[in-house]
């Protein structure tokens, strides 16, 4: 009896250990695709998110973070589309023509910050638009940067200090700073620091969080705040649609739960916090923070209130009312904004 019970007491443990090691197997290992420096915030805010994945379903959901990147900014949609990557993160700028909706949030004047901003791009764009613009993956959540501003090597106050000024600006900051008389240099983010310090941009539109995070702190001497900023970024974090349509129902309600509406409060959260230490540092270094002048900034508006019309064009040519989903957009700011 003892030898029998000795033999049922090793197989209950082997069998244990097996159930374990099946457990440990079992659990679901994704990859995020990525083209930031692991000291940037971005870089740091999506690995603290994958972690809270990782906790909301016991250990059983882990995303990992590349470290380098797979494909320029503008090549990531494609990344999770194609599923070279489980999950990627877009700027939706940075592909011209392909999500003409979600790019009303560029609109000038609209964001107080990138809390508000980002629960309120979520709450608009998810009631009027859905997943219809992005139909070939599946879209986590949504959300913008901080109000973007104009930081220069030399003061700029007016219209007049801008005429000839080479301006960094992203996809959708063209026209506008063409309008208002700059000489717009299109790039991608991580460039600003080389055009900077080699002169081939006497400034930049970006939010506060970039005096930091591209280290622009020793090359721009001025910042000029404006409220509700020139413009803010949409960003949208995919996951390839195959992954997505394979995994657990349990592994997509913790995907819901952490993505969507409050996945863009907290990123926008930590985005504010980012821009806290971007103007920090400029406290620091000794330059020139001012704001805008009212007068002036009604100048401002406006020179580039044609973006709005010609926003409205474009989502009405593709078949959706403009004008309501501007005015819309707005109310939603404002709902937030209290």
């Amino acid at each position: 009896m003892k030898k029998l019970g000795f033999a049922f007491t090793l197989t209950t443990l082997f069998a244990a250990g097996a159930l374990w090691q099946g457990g440990a197997q079992a659990a679901t290992e994704l990859r995020m695709a990525n083209w930031l420096p692991p000291a940037n915030h971005m870089y740091q805010t999506l690995g603290a998110w994958n972690k809270k994945v990782e906790e909301a379903s016991g250990g059983s959901l882990i995303i990992k973070l590349d470290k380098a990147p797979l494909a320029k900014p503008p090549g990531q949609y494609d990344l999770a589309k194609k599923g070279i990557a489980d999950f990627a993160y877009a700027v939706l700028g940075y592909t011209p023509g392909r999500f003409e909706v979600a790019r009303g949030s560029e609109l000038p004047f609209l964001s107080p910050n990138a809390k508000v901003g980002s629960q309120a791009v979520w709450d608009w764009y998810a009631r009027n638009v859905g997943d219809k613009e992005f139909n070939d993956v599946k879209l986590i959540t949504m959300w913008v940067h901080g109000p973007g501003l104009v930081h220069s090597k030399t003061e700029i106050k007016t219209l007049g200090d801008l005429v000839g000024v080479k301006l960094r600006v992203g996809g959708g900051g063209v026209a506008m700073s063409k309008a208002l008389g700059a000489v717009p240099v299109a790039m991608s983010a991580p460039k600003a620091h080389e055009s900077l310090q080699r002169g081939t941009t006497d400034g930049a539109l970006f939010p506060w969080e970039a005096v930091h995070g591209f280290r622009l702190v020793k090359l721009v001497k001025y910042h000029l705040d404006i409220p509700g900023g020139l413009y803010t970024t949409p960003f949208a974090l995919l996951m390839n649609k195959a992954k997505w349509n394979s995994m657990s129902a349990e592994h997509k309600a913790v995907l819901d739960k952490l993505g969507g509406l409050w996945g863009a409060g907290w990123i926008g959260q930590r985005w504010d916090d980012a821009d806290d230490v971007g103007r920090g540092d400029a406290k620091a270094n000794g330059n020139v923070i001012q704001t805008i002048d009212p007068a002036e900034l009604g100048r401002w508006r406006q020179k580039i209130s044609f973006m709005n019309q010609d926003w409205i064009k474009k989502v009405n040519a593709k078949g959706w009312n403009g004008e309501a989903l501007l005015k819309d957009l707005k109310a939603t700011m404002k709902k937030y904004g209290q």
